[in-house]
């Protein structure tokens, strides 16, 4: 999706919160919270990342319930017996950064790093649900899944936790996109999913 790639710093490195990442991520990716509350359709903001991560391009995905609920399902952290299953399984270098504020409401950051080929097996069920059975598995602003997998150079993300209760806030999805046939650096696309009661906000 989007400069060279950056990766954050380690766990534990980054930003003076004492906060303990994992747990943050934990909590905020947990079913509990994710999967608790009424799930209804959603918006995931796609931008298109230029150098210093200036905002190129963006658009709005409409996500109806049944993809809202296969994403939600994917970002749940690993519980319940399920050791194979969510994001929280696939992730590196986590690091909690200095809290901030997000629509109003004080927020805890953690960041971190993805094992590309593990995200490739996450996102391929979403891309088959999202073909309707086609086989065309296109992630929207990517294109087809096999050409994300011969393509995709790294990922990272953050995610943005209520302070208080620590529920999802927001999460971000960094892809960064090398085209082997040219000297270019990387381009880079950010997916922005916000909570269902707030608006994604626009960096």
């Amino acid at each position: 999706m989007l400069v060279v790639l950056a990766l954050p710093p380690q766990a534990g490195c980054g930003g003076g919160n004492d906060a303990d990442p994992r747990q943050l991520l934990d909590t905020a990716l947990s079913r509990g919270s994710l999967l608790s509350p009424p799930v209804g359709p959603t918006e995931v903001e796609i931008a298109s990342l230029g150098f210093e991560d200036a905002v190129l391009d963006r658009q709005i995905l409409k996500i109806d319930r049944e993809t809202n609920i296969a994403v939600l399902e994917a970002l749940a952290g690993s519980n319940e017996g399920n050791e194979d299953l969510g994001l929280a399984t696939v992730i590196e270098n986590l690091s909690a950064e200095d809290p901030t504020d997000l629509n109003g409401v004080k927020v805890n950051r953690v960041s971190g790093s993805i094992d590309v080929g593990s995200l490739i097996e996450q996102i391929r069920p979403l891309a088959e649900s999202q073909s309707g059975g086609r086989g065309s598995e296109e992630i929207p602003g990517v294109g087809q899944l096999d050409q994300l997998e011969q393509s995709l150079a790294a990922a990272e993300f953050e995610l943005f936790a209520d302070a208080g209760d620590g529920s999802l806030k927001r999460f971000d999805l960094v892809l960064a996109l090398d085209d082997p046939g040219n000297s270019l650096p990387p381009s880079r696309i950010r997916f922005s999913l916000a909570a269902a009661s707030d608006e994604i906000v626009k960096p």
